[in-house]
Parts: C-alpha cells; sequence; structure tokens
C-alpha cells in the first residue's frame, strides 16, 4: 500500500456507520477536536442568544413598553445578580466541558444494529 492510501485509512473522516466504540476523532488531533467542539458549542450558544435578543427587542419596541436605555441603566437585586452569575457559570462549564468530555459515546448502539452496521 502506497503511503496516500496508509493516510486515508488512518485518518478516514467520513461516518460509515453508527459511532460504536469511541468518538471519532475528526482532525486526528484529540485536543483539536475538543477546541472545535468548545467552539462549535460557543457559537450554538451566541446565535441562541442573538435569536433570542432580538426576538424580545422586537417585541418590546413593538409594545413600546421600555424607555431607550432602560437596559443600560438596570439596577439588579441581590436575587437577581446572583441569577446571572449562576447562569453564567453553567455557560462556561457547558462550554469549557468540551475540552475534557470522554471519547465514549453517550448513546448506546444495540446490539442488532451494531450486527446491521457491521453487516
Amino acid at each position: 500500500m502506497n503511503n496516500k492510501s496508509n493516510a486515508t485509512k488512518r485518518y478516514k473522516s467520513v461516518l460509515t456507520g453508527p459511532v460504536t466504540t469511541t468518538e471519532p476523532k475528526f482532525l486526528h488531533d484529540i485536543g483539536m477536536d475538543r477546541m472545535v467542539g468548545a467552539f462549535v458549542a460557543l457559537a450554538s450558544e451566541v446565535y441562541i442568544l442573538r435569536d433570542r435578543l432580538g426576538a424580545l427587542e422586537a417585541v418590546l419596541e413593538n409594545a413600546k413598553t421600555i424607555p431607550e436605555g432602560a437596559v443600560e441603566a438596570l439596577e439588579e437585586t441581590t436575587e437577581q445578580s446572583k441569577t446571572r452569575q449562576d447562569d453564567a457559570q453553567g455557560f462556561v462549564a457547558r462550554v469549557l466541558s468540551e475540552l475534557h468530555r470522554s471519547d465514549v459515546p453517550i448513546s448506546h448502539i444495540g446490539r442488532k444494529t451494531r450486527e446491521m452496521a457491521d453487516g
């Protein structure tokens, strides 16, 4: 076998069936795979925030509910501040958890499915 064929087999990045052993390493570098996972998780969070914020702003603008600058002038209660801090900690944990996640899939592939895939 030539070097190109060996590299193709060694660095296969296309799934051809269910994941039955360990999670695939698409970038062939576990650290980079996890970094990309963290980036994708962060990008997802940012999009969700942008979407919800845009919808909320539209609702408030349409209803003429709050005056201009009200968000910037907000003075939170202790409970509100604590809720925001807890949310920020959860956010960071979700994003950074990708950097140290297990290679073992979180889903279970049944024996019959495995047999069909190995076929």
